[in-house]
């Protein structure tokens, strides 16, 4: 019920209003300036359908998503099909989801609910075994079987003081943008394979990211300087690209540099990236956002201080769709077997599962066998990289123990050698 407020009478009434009946569908590729525009008013930018015909090849109509209002387009989804790595090296086909909005006048009418039990079922239908995104705020997505599952923080350096404890071997040589992006590609896959939680990326990706490619919407990108350091034997094993903000007090340096891009293959990579940054001439600060949460900078500094993590909040979501599949497909870090009670109330996976897994490999079946844990399918969600302990989880009341050691059991095989972390915006 909505009200209005009549001031001369001095109440406040109902007001009546016709309800609406909504279509939840794809869009054609006739709707693709109305659904662009629409993205553009939910997200509170006034700029319309300039958009579209940027986004328009980025676009996979048949994922593309629409809460129509008569012919109006009030609220949006869609995704991209991707490959989501997982410990052990894996990758599971995954369905990004993003581009979530609804327009202000149709808030708190259920259509992004519509929306996201649509994409669900389509996904399945796909035969993609797990649905992923990064959630704009903490408690709309947990209802849908989402649940947290990396995290990524920011790494201030001083680098008026910070010094590298070696010199790493190789070079660091300034380029032009298109070198980079001739390049950073190829690194990002090394890196991705080596990592859960990150994920394949559209091409497109890059050149929105190095300012290839822009929306008209979008702020002008500041200029920036692109470097790629190459270790001892002439690999390329880092790309960067990073905007100076120029300070000076009392004639000493203070300037900043913003690192908007850091892609390394490894160790090697990020010594030689690390390095160059903290070296620059009259530069007090480097500052690198979205880094993972076992980021090598302090360890290489003789004075670990001198590099300092903030924002540290959770980013990319999970959702499994096919449980048996996605837990079959990781490895995990000690090995046993364990029944699981997974509640999935929106009825996509629910049910037991025997797990027996260790370092080399997993099953993963139906079963009928007494469970030793129970939890929701957002709880498998936040565990399954091993980015959260299933320990802390069952000690917060998320995950319920029936068999005596399960708990213990669960907590060692989950656990990642590598930390989960995703460095993808979508």
């Amino acid at each position: 019920m909505r009200y209005v407020i009549d001031g001369s009478a001095g109440c406040i009434a109902p007001l009546a209003l016709s309800p609406i009946d909504f279509e939840i569908r794809t869009i054609t590729d006739d709707e693709v300036p109305g659904w662009c525009g629409a993205l553009n008013t939910g997200f509170l930018n006034a700029s319309g359908d300039v958009d579209a015909e940027v986004r328009r090849p980025g676009l996979f109509l048949d994922r593309t998503w629409a809460a129509f209002a008569g012919e109006a387009i009030v609220a949006t989804l869609r995704t991209f099909p991707t490959l989501l790595t997982v410990p052990g090296g894996e990758s599971v086909k995954a369905s990004a989801v993003t581009a979530v909005t609804t327009t202000a006048t149709y808030r708190r009418q259920g259509l992004a609910t519509r929306l996201i039990h649509a994409e669900l079922a389509a996904t399945v239908e796909r035969g993609e075994a797990m649905s992923i995104l990064i959630a704009a705020a903490w408690g709309i997505y947990g209802r849908f079987g989402y649940g947290a599952a990396t995290e990524h923080q920011t790494w201030t350096v001083d680098a008026s003081v910070a010094t590298l404890r070696q010199v790493p071997q190789g070079s660091v040589e300034l380029v032009d943008r298109d070198t980079a992006r001739a390049v950073v590609a190829a690194v990002y896959d090394v890196h991705r394979r080596g990592h859960p939680g990150e994920m394949t990326r559209p091409e497109r990706f890059w050149d929105v990211d190095l300012g290839i490619l822009r929306y008209p919407s979008w702020t002008e990108p500041k200029a920036g300087f692109h470097v790629v350091a190459r270790d001892r034997d002439g690999s390329v094993v880092g790309v960067a690209r990073y905007e100076y903000e120029e300070k000076w007090e009392h004639r000493i340096g203070r300037s900043q540099v913003k690192v908007t891009m850091f892609v390394s293959s490894g160790p090697a990579g990020d010594a030689l990236l690390w390095r160059h940054l903290v070296s620059i001439d009259h530069i007090a600060q480097v500052q690198v956002e979205d880094r993972g949460p076992d980021e090598l900078v302090p360890w290489l500094l003789t004075d670990a201080r001198h590099a300092q993590p903030t924002d540290r909040a959770d980013f990319l979501w999970i959702r499994p769709l096919d449980v048996a599949q996605v837990l079959a497909a990781r490895t995990y870090l000690v090995s046993g077997r364990i029944v699981l009670e997974v509640v999935d109330p929106s009825g996509f996976c629910g049910g037991r599962y025997e797990l027996e897994g260790g370092p080399d490999g997993a099953l993963c079946r139906p079963s009928d066998a007494s469970p030793d844990l129970t939890l929701d399918i957002s709880a498998l969600s936040s565990i399954y990289l091993g980015g959260y302990r299933v320990r802390r989880l069952a000690a917060a009341g998320r995950i319920d123990e029936h068999a005596s050691g399960a708990v213990a059991t669960a907590d060692a095989m989950f656990r990642s050698p590598v930390a989960p972390w995703c460095s993808t915006w979508f």
